[in-house]
């Protein structure tokens, strides 16, 4: 039995060092996020945020990531000097991309699982729009908010009509990975806080998280990076459609995109 098990670690380590780059997102020493997918790999750092072309990775090797500026293509070797589910250790090789820090005295980039340093207290979406399916222009509210005891609330109003349906459910492991990874998957702090002040009687959204003792007050999806925007969105969208056996108006999604579209 032993070395079968043996031979089986053998063939399924590559898969698991690849699984674990590409599914954790990296935080540097000087607060540089990385996420490293099959085809690009994004490296945020404040409000900086660049895109990178994945040519070609070898097992826990190196990886080979390229960026085209002014119709010239950069590609540059990082090799993976050391890489764990906690840890992962660059060192670019000749030309490096990471311009937004130093690397060490190593010429190395030393990054630990954003899991290590973030800590999820809750999450709160807001928004009203007018429900374009609806001829007669219904005004809509969603509200979406979930916290770490893993329970939701989804609330739907109809603001014409003054209706109100809310549904408490609690929140599955998958689901509350996913909203985590996503959450965790860039230095949200970076960002400038939202007006305070709203103007309701417009369309209008409210995002909040509380995490790592503070509470961060986005504003909406459109200030945020479009990558991050896109997944966030989307989740929030498939949870309350979930949650409360509905099609979201296709009038809200029309109107998140239009407005990410306005803010790149």
């Amino acid at each position: 039995m032993k070395p079968l098990f043996l031979f089986f670690s053998i063939i399924l380590l590559p898969f698991f060092v690849y699984s674990q780059i590409n599914k954790t997102t990296w935080v540097g020493q000087n607060n540089e996020y990385l996420n490293i997918s099959k085809k690009t790999t994004t490296l945020q750092k404040d409000t900086l945020f660049y895109q990178y072309n994945v040519v070609k990775y070898v097992k826990n090797n190196y990886i080979i990531l390229s960026k085209t500026k002014e119709e010239v293509e950069f590609k540059v070797k990082y090799n993976i000097v050391h890489i764990t589910k906690d840890t992962l250790i660059l060192a670019p090789v000749g030309y490096d991309l990471f311009k937004l820090s130093e690397p060490n005295k190593l010429n190395q980039y030393i990054f630990v699982n954003s899991m290590l340093t973030y800590k999820f207290v809750s999450f709160y979406y807001e928004t009203s729009f007018y429900n374009f399916d609806n001829p007669k222009g219904d005004r809509l509210k969603f509200i979406l908010y979930i916290d770490s005891a893993k329970t939701s609330r989804v609330v739907i109003q109809n603001e014409s009509f003054n209706e109100t349906t809310m549904y408490r459910a609690p929140v599955s492991k998958k689901e509350y990975e996913s909203l985590i990874k996503i959450l965790s998957s860039i230095d949200l702090g970076s960002f400038p806080e939202a007006d305070t002040v709203i103007d309701k009687k417009s369309p209008y959204e409210i995002l909040e998280i509380s995490y790592n003792e503070q509470v961060k007050n986005i504003g909406g999806f459109n200030r945020l990076p479009a990558v991050f925007a896109d997944e966030l969105s989307c989740f929030v969208c498939e949870y309350i459609e979930l949650r409360a056996n509905i099609n979201v108006p296709f009038g809200w999604r029309v109107w998140i995109l239009q407005r990410k579209t306005q803010s790149k």
